[in-house]
């Protein structure tokens, strides 16, 4: 017999002594008694598994356990018995002789309980089971068996335990010494007398023969990884902090050896308020060593859908709150379940004082394997990070699965430290004294294979880097190959967020600005507070939609507390600075100052709207007069709209301008719109098919080219639906299951003059309502459409598709921190990693082109899409049913644009013209200036630069108080790959650079070089 085939029929006939399967065993009961249990036991079906209606539908089970005088001829009698169970069960109860024994769920999903030390023959335990399902999915039974074991020595299923482990080792170790007692093992018999000798000597003997295995050493962390929402309210999250941690502590005290770790500021903080005598025994925990802090962000966040600026703030605050209430900052960045990672992760991180990148969840991957386990993962501004594909979490101690862990790592690393995180997750819980009891058994009886040490995750990288430095480089994106839904899904919150998101940063850059120029106190603790309501929301299961309705219920007033917040701040900021300018004398009586402020970096001008409530009724109309210059603007008077609508000038990049409206004694008519649906300016042709709502001409007239293929704006419909994570993931193969289109309810004109043409469509599709307004402007490059739906549908994915007049192979997507190039597909030339990108995140912007000509993209809340060489396809809503059933159910509303260039992305400038689609100016109209006329006048000029640079590809990330109080914090990022000078200009500030600043605002070396390399990203303190 070949010595493999042995050393397997010996593992195997080991483990048949001391293990009994009891699975077919169990009968249903009526009651939690064993008297009311049915004639026939539970069926097992084909998975195996004793398998039940989802629903949170219970189901009792139950069996008497009796000690058998031997299993397969060796006795049990003075061994202790062991209950393995596994279940897939929203709630689980155990209950030995009436009393419940433990309790789990879907998280806590096995246990392995002594039901008895010492047992005798006939020795007999009255077990039930009470389960209830999921609510999502069938319940299951998974595995149940009887495990005999041991207390004082080897036994059978420890032995067969180590050889299962020479196996996995068995090419580099010597194993003929082992035939002979194998041989004599399968001559045994199982006679007691005769085999626990046997036992004694072959583990002996292996010892022996594996002592380079000691030379491998597996690193203990006690983990449980805590989502602050999923299928539990945040309420619960709280409580379930604070058992976990209790537990944790607990065990120290009977276990010293115990080291433990946990990320997340934004819980400790909780604790800290809300809990501080447990607190206070982290705190001590901490500083004694054993308890580590793996914390570099404020949560752990979605990084795929949010901005540089957001991630730059989950460092800053995560950091900023671990140095005040630990000691010091984390160097570690613990990411083990964010669904993805946008490539310029690695600059930030840096940035913020983190050296270690750690996740696990590219071991999700649906179709390729990640090759790196141990690697620096580099960026393309040259930001370098030791980054960690971890072990999974939420594992037990399992001395196979660690070992087979270990030799993969080796093989993979070249290093013999691996790391394993064992502890109950997800939920909490974290590690159990059954693991803790096991790992010191295995110790005990000198188990084969590596060593294993409890240590910190602090520990065992700065040990892994200096012992064993990462040879392999990644640049680029993580990419998740799963989870592609969670771009899409709940389309609310993606809503909620980018609004929220975009108007914090205004908010913070106008409250700034107000402070410096005028008496405006600075909202320090307003805008913090706002900022980490944002963050807390970005956690990766909130953010992306793959939460409980309960959830959304908690989170849904956050964000209108959000917006409420941030919108006042802001006014109030904008109010300071118009009730500080000097207006100068009216040009007509009864003329009311307006001052239009704009957000972005460069100068522009832009179509703006007043609402005519905000005017006195009495005013029949309006012109809108420009004392820069002393000339009218285009304006129009709509009265069925209820708007002024009028083109501004040139306003100044990060400052204002003053206009006036004056009245007039008459409006102008508006025009009569042309009986065809055709949108027009100066830069665009449009054309509207009247029997679909299609676009069936989009002209470029700078260019003079059509940009379109096929028509465009094609909405499609597909069903989505066979994979298990609903939320999550978009059906692979929804291309072959798409459905019939919306039909067509009606197409009318909203609005047709010279500075605005709004075409409204309406669709209907099954059970929901579709509107589309396709908007073109006076003097604007971009076709935008402004959309609403009533979203009643089940399983069901809406795409809007583009079929362009152009080919290409890859696609320009913006990300955090600049861009990611992606392929068209399909393409069978590519890599199969590159092949899985057939629905990619991107998060304002996305373009298609060739060096010569390109068409881009805009959205402002959808983040989804797929590409084709010849088209682009916006992922627009899907409708999951788990965990939230009425996920996407309701009304919707969104905006996308179509931007035709010529050249590449670059030299279009298209992020600079996205960033113009985002943030639109914004208008304030000054009713209050006229108390001022005849008083003392404001100092601010009427038209000012308060912040301004030339350079259009630096990006202004931030402009906020620094967080010592000590003069300004401004962070800007190079977003075209080519590079730029920063030079500083105001009409009114007195700018002074006082040097670079890292993320966490420590100086840093960069001196007054105002020189940005291409995609740097740079925080200045500035001084006025």
């Amino acid at each position: 017999m070949a010595l493999t085939k042995l050393i397997k029929e010996s593992r195997n006939y080991l483990h048949s002594l001391a293990v009994i399967e009891i699975h077919s065993q169990w009968f249903p009961l009526t009651s939690p008694s064993l008297k009311d249990a049915g004639t026939t036991p539970y069926a097992v079906n084909v998975k195996g598994h004793l398998a039940w209606p989802k629903g949170r539908h219970s189901l009792w089970l139950g069996q008497r356990i009796s000690v058998p005088a031997m299993v397969q001829g060796y006795s049990v009698a003075g061994l202790t018995l062991r209950l393995d169970l596994t279940w897939w069960a929203d709630q689980a109860t155990v209950y030995v002789n009436g009393q419940a024994m433990h309790r789990g769920d879907l998280f806590d999903h096995s246990v392995s309980l002594c039901l008895g030390e010492a047992v005798t023959p006939g020795q007999a335990w009255d077990v039930v089971l009470h389960l209830i399902s999921p609510s999502h999915d069938d319940g299951a039974l998974v595995r149940s068996c009887l495990r005999f074991e041991s207390s004082t020595g080897v036994d059978p299923d420890f032995v067969a335990a180590e050889l299962n482990i020479l196996e996995i080792f068995g090419d580099t170790l010597n194993l003929e010494p082992l035939e002979l007692l194998l041989k004599e093992i399968l001559e045994s018999q199982g006679q007691r007398p005769v085999l626990d000798p046997l036992l004694a000597e072959i583990h002996d003997r292996m010892l022996a023969i594996a002592t380079p295995l000691r030379e491998f050493t597996i690193h203990l962390c006690g983990h449980a990884h805590l989502d602050l929402a999923w299928l539990w309210p945040i309420a619960e999250t709280w409580q379930v902090a604070q058992s976990t941690f209790q537990s944790v502590l607990g065990l120290k005290k009977r276990y010293p050896e115990l080291t433990f770790t946990h990320s997340t500021p934004a819980l400790y903080a909780h604790l800290q308020t809300h809990a501080p005598e447990l607190f206070g025994q982290i705190q001590a925990a901490v500083a004694a060593g054993w308890w580590d802090v793996a914390a570099g962000l404020w949560v752990e966040p979605e990084l795929n859908l949010i901005n540089a600026e957001s991630i730059a703030r989950q460092i800053l605050y995560g950091q900023q709150y671990v140095q005040q209430v630990f000691g010091d900052i984390s160097p570690i960045a613990w990411l083990p379940d964010t669904f993805g990672f946008p490539e310029r992760l690695p600059s930030f991180l840096a940035q913020g004082g983190i050296r270690y990148f750690v996740t696990q969840k590219l071991r999700w991957n649906d179709t390729t394997r990640f090759p790196h386990g141990w690697f620096v993962w580099r960026d393309v501004a040259g930001a370098e990070i030791n980054a960690l594909m971890s072990a999974p979490i939420g594992e037990g101690i399992d001395p196979v699965k660690m070992a087979t862990y270990a030799q993969q790592w080796w093989q993979q690393t070249g290093s013999r430290r691996s790391l394993w995180l064992p502890g109950v997750g997800d939920h909490g819980g974290g590690p159990t004294a059954e693991m803790l009891e096991r790992v010191r058994r295995w110790q005990r009886l000198d188990g084969l294979g590596p060593q294993w040490q409890w240590t910190t995750l602090r520990q065992y990288l700065e040990q892994l880097s200096q012992e064993t430095p990462p040879t392999t480089q990644w640049q680029g994106e993580l990419y998740l190959e799963f989870h592609r839904g969670c771009y899409t899904s709940h389309g609310d919150q993606k809503a909620a967020h980018d609004r929220a998101q975009r108007q914090l940063q205004e908010a913070e850059r106008w409250c700034a600005l107000a402070a410096i120029t005028t008496a405006f106190s600075y909202p320090r603790e307003e805008l913090k507070t706002c900022w980490q309501q944002l963050l807390f929301n970005q956690f990766h299961d909130i953010l992306p939609g793959s939460s409980i309705p309960e959830v959304y219920a908690e989170v849904n007033p956050t964000w209108q507390q959000l917006l409420k917040t941030t919108e006042t701040l802001l006014a109030a900021a904008q109010t300071a600075l118009c009730a500080s300018i000097d207006y100068g004398t009216p040009p007509v009586a009864g003329a009311i100052p307006v001052v239009i402020f704009n957000s972005g970096v460069g100068d522009r001008a832009g179509v703006v709207h007043i609402d005519l409530a905000q005017l006195p009724p009495e005013i029949p109309s309006w012109r809108v007069y420009c004392p820069r210059g002393n000339y009218d603007l285009p304006a129009q008077l709509n009265t069925p709209q209820g708007c002024l609508t009028f083109r501004t000038p040139e306003v100044p990049g990060i400052g204002y301008t003053l206009l006036w409206l004056c009245p007039r004694s008459r409006p102008d008519p508006l025009p009569t719109p042309p009986l065809g649906y055709v949108l027009e300016n100066s830069y665009l042709h449009v054309e509207i098919d009247p029997t679909t709502g299609e676009i069936t001409n989009l002209y470029d007239k700078l260019n003079h080219r059509p940009c379109l293929g096929e028509r465009g704006n094609q909405l499609q419909f597909f069903r989505d639906q066979g994979q298990y994570w609903d939320a999550w993931n978009i059906d692979p193969n929804y291309g072959q299951h798409r459905l019939a289109g919306a039909i067509l309810e009606s197409i009318e004109w909203v609005t047709w003059h010279q500075l605005e043409q709004r075409l409204r469509v309406r669709w209907r599709f099954q059970s929901s309502g579709i509107q589309q307004e396709y908007v073109l402007q006076y003097q604007t490059p971009w076709l935008r459409i402004d959309t609403v739906i009533d979203w009643q549908e089940e399983h069901i994915l809406l795409k809007a598709a583009f079929p362009l007049a152009i080919s290409a192979e890859q696609i320009t997507c913006e990300t955090p921190g600049g861009v990611t190039v992606r392929p068209t597909l399909p393409n069978p030339h590519l890599s199969p990693h590159e092949q899985t990108k057939w629905e990619v995140p991107f998060l304002t912007w996305v373009d298609l082109s060739t060096p010569e000509y390109g068409v881009s993209l805009f959205s402002n809340c959808k983040h989804g899409l797929d590409a084709q060489a010849n088209q682009l396809r916006l992922t627009l809503l899907r409708s999951p049913t788990w965990p939230d059933p009425t996920s996407d159910r309701g009304q919707h509303r969104f905006s996308y644009g179509v931007f035709p260039h010529r050249g590449s992305w670059q030299a279009a400038a298209v992020s600079q013209w996205a960033a113009q689609f985002h943030h639109p100016l914004r208008s304030a109209i000054c009713h209050g200036a006229a108390k001022l006329f005849g008083h003392s006048p404001g100092t601010l000029p009427a038209h000012a630069h308060l912040l301004h640079w030339s350079e259009a590809s630096i990006q202004c990330l931030a402009l906020k108080e620094a967080e010592d109080g000590e003069g300004w914090q401004l962070r800007v990022a190079e977003v075209t790959g080519e590079g730029g000078t920063l030079e500083l200009h105001s009409t009114l500030i007195p700018w002074q650079i006082k040097g670079g600043q890292t993320l966490l605002e420590r100086s840093t070396d960069r001196g007054d070089r105002m020189t940005l390399e291409p995609w740097e990203v740079v925080t200045l303190r500035l001084e006025t």
